[in-house]
């Protein structure tokens, strides 16, 4: 698939999820280099090719609870993947169509072959920096250890004697089981509600420290434009994107413009 025709999938998916929510009063936010792409671009970012949304732990459990019930009205070739079914060994859940396969570079087979929209629950956090830090690192650990369980055989972008290594470790992880690694790791980014904590973050994924601020920051929510369409995100965008980029206006160097190294094709056997 083209990035374009991407996009365009990625667009398909936001406008549903978006209705999903309105409809059962679930609130989600736009994060990552989607919001990015929402204040820059007002839509994708050129060369981005995934999507990204968070959701308070309470809706977050809401929607998945709402799946697993069939209550979740979803549009056909369409499905929630996560944890609480096992049908994603992750600790965050992903809304996919299952028209458009996913090749993983780094990803196993058994890993989610479908293009979706990643979506992430959001935390309560410590307020305290120390217990913040220890918690961002334990779940640091427990996500590399998760990953390297869910790995293709051989592959590493770190040189071959780091891909052998792993290779040596993987089937240990597997015996243990990338569900039960997922399930503790979920445990830990839990730790404290959403709803009495003072500080939040969205720390199931990559930006670890960087992904904590005040709860009071994250209201009252606004729109922003997405390729036409009106999608819901912090009104406070500013301190988020700039805690996580930087001076985020500024466009990266060219060779830094590049999508995730994962290919999509259309499964033509669900299109037609």
């Amino acid at each position: 698939m083209t990035i374009d025709e991407i996009h365009s999938v990625g667009r398909t998916l936001l406008a549903e999820f978006d209705f999903l929510c309105r409809s059962h009063d679930l609130r989600y936010d736009i994060v990552g280099g989607t919001l990015l792409g929402a204040v820059r671009h007002h839509g994708f970012i050129p060369w981005d090719d995934d999507v990204d949304v968070s959701m308070p732990r309470p809706d977050y459990e809401r929607l998945l609870v709402l799946c697993l019930e069939g209550k979740a009205s979803l549009p056909a070739k369409r499905s929630v993947v996560s944890l609480r079914d096992e049908t994603f060994p992750r600790h965050y859940a992903r809304y996919v169509s299952h028209a458009v396969l996913r090749d993983a570079r780094y990803a196993s087979d058994d890993d989610c072959p479908y293009f979706g929209l990643d979506i992430f629950p959001h935390d309560g956090v410590p307020a305290d920096d120390i217990a913040f830090y220890h918690q961002v690192k334990h779940i640091e650990r427990l996500r590399r250890i998760l990953l390297l369980s869910t790995s293709r055989k051989g592959m590493s972008n770190r040189g071959k004697k780091v891909a052998l290594a792993k290779d040596m470790v993987r089937p240990f992880l597997k015996l243990y089981g990338s569900y039960r690694i997922a399930k503790r790791l979920d445990a830990v980014c839990s730790q404290l509600s959403f709803e009495t904590a003072e500080f939040v973050g969205g720390i199931t994924g990559m930006y670890g420290l960087k992904e904590r601020w005040a709860k009071a920051d994250m209201l009252p929510q606004t729109s922003f434009e997405f390729e036409g369409l009106e999608l819901l995100g912090y009104r406070n965008y500013d301190k988020y994107l700039s805690n996580i980029y930087g001076d985020y206006m500024q466009l990266p160097p060219e060779e830094e413009r590049l999508p995730h190294p994962d290919d999509f094709y259309w499964d033509r056997s669900v299109c037609d």
